[in-house]
Order: structure tokens, then C-alpha cells, then sequence
């Protein structure tokens, strides 16, 4: 026989508490990992690395070490003194990561927009993207394929200069 209108009723109500205090672990758990972690103390390593004399700035020659540090030292030097300190270098690195989201965001939709491209064979085509310049290399076996890929991709949204380097096999 079933269960007393009592004993569903109580069924109901554990299963309803069980499920709310699974919420609230859920939701507690997922707020202390959104928590940032505490900064350690000291300079961030990357900074360390580069600051040989260990001054607490990255000179210019320091900078050497790091390409796209050195590339923009100038831009992100907002003091003009000839020195980064750690919250300039922190913000040419913060800048550094947007730039390789953009470029990788670049890469995805010239490789979607080659895909869907009909005849061009997308799977044999490398896209490379550096600042919104983008590089194709690959094989192709019709000099129009390896043309049409590169009007595809100047066609992009984002997309600065194409630099098509496709040979026919």
C-alpha cells in the first residue's frame, strides 16, 4: 500500500530542505571561489625576472628580454622617466593579453568564414593573426583557391592586412 498522507508530506519536505541546503552549499561554494586570491606579497615573478639589477624598475634594456614589453616600453611608460615601474609593466601586460584575445578572437572567425567558405579547403590552411595582420600559409591545388582564401579573409571584421602565403601543389 502507499505511504500515509502524513509520511508523503514529510517525505516532500525533507527532499524540498535537502534540496535548498544543496542550493545554498552550491551557491557558498561558488562565492568563495569567485573570491580573489590574496596577492603575495613582493613583486609579481614575471616582473622579478625582469628587473635584473632589482631596483624595483624595468629599464629599457631589461625589457630586451620580453618583446612586446620592449616593443611598447614608450606607450606604457606614462612618467616618461625611461623606467616601468610594477603597476606600468602590470598594465602593459594586461594590455598584452587583450591583444592576444583579439587576435585569437581574428583567427576563429577567419577560420569559421573559411569553412564555411564553399571549395576552399580550410583544413589545410593555417591562420596566424599578430595585431590584426593575419598570415595564411598552407597547400592548395588552384591558384584561385589560395586567392579566394585571402579575399575571404579580408573580408573579416577585424582584420588589418592579409599577408597570403598559400602555395599550389
Amino acid at each position: 500500500m502507499g505511504a500515509t498522507p502524513i509520511l508523503r508530506v514529510q517525505r516532500t519536505t525533507m527532499r524540498a530542505s535537502f534540496a535548498l541546503l544543496l542550493l545554498f552549499l552550491s551557491a557558498a561554494a561558488l562565492a568563495q571561489s569567485a573570491a580573489e586570491p590574496a596577492p603575495l606579497p613582493g613583486p609579481r615573478p614575471d616582473f622579478a625576472a625582469l628587473d635584473r639589477n632589482r631596483d624595483g624598475y624595468i629599464s629599457k634594456v631589461e625589457a630586451l628580454a620580453n618583446p612586446e614589453v620592449h616593443k611598447r616600453f614608450a606607450a606604457f611608460d606614462m612618467d616618461k622617466d625611461g623606467l616601468l615601474s610594477e603597476s606600468e609593466y602590470a598594465l602593459a601586460m594586461e594590455d598584452n593579453e587583450k591583444r592576444i584575445l583579439r587576435d585569437s578572437f581574428i583567427t576563429a572567425r577567419v577560420k569559421a568564414a573559411l569553412l564555411a567558405e564553399k571549395g576552399i579547403p580550410s583544413l589545410s590552411i593555417a591562420v596566424e593573426t599578430y595585431e590584426g595582420r593575419v598570415q595564411l600559409t598552407g597547400f592548395v591545388s588552384a591558384p584561385d583557391i589560395a586567392s579566394r582564401a585571402g579575399r575571404v579573409t579580408a573580408g573579416v571584421s577585424g582584420v588589418r592586412t592579409v599577408h597570403n602565403n598559400i602555395a599550389v601543389k
